[in-house]
């Protein structure tokens, strides 16, 4: 059901994590910190034969989807952190 109603849904969750703390954990974690930097060697690899003005576009889509499911799996052990240990 909270699938279907979307953010209303995690409304009494409390505060989305902001952008830095997922950026923070993203670098002191080594596998999602691999797995970005693989996504963005395979992105590079596969759109080297591409015509000079397609790269930039295709490299960025190439790379935002694993990038975005890599950062969705911190999102939610951060929140799973957060949940188990609230502070006051």
């Amino acid at each position: 059901m909270g699938l279907v109603q979307g953010r209303a849904s995690r409304a009494d969750e409390g505060r989305p994590l902001p952008m830095s703390a997922l950026l923070a954990a993203t670098l002191r974690s080594p596998r999602e910190l691999a797995g970005m930097l693989v996504a963005v060697l395979v992105a590079v690899v596969l759109v080297s034969p591409l015509p000079a003005v397609l790269q930039p576009v295709a490299g960025v889509a190439l790379a935002a989807v694993p990038g975005t499911i890599l950062l969705n799996r911190v999102r939610r052990r951060l929140e799973a952190e957060r949940d188990q240990d609230p502070q006051p």
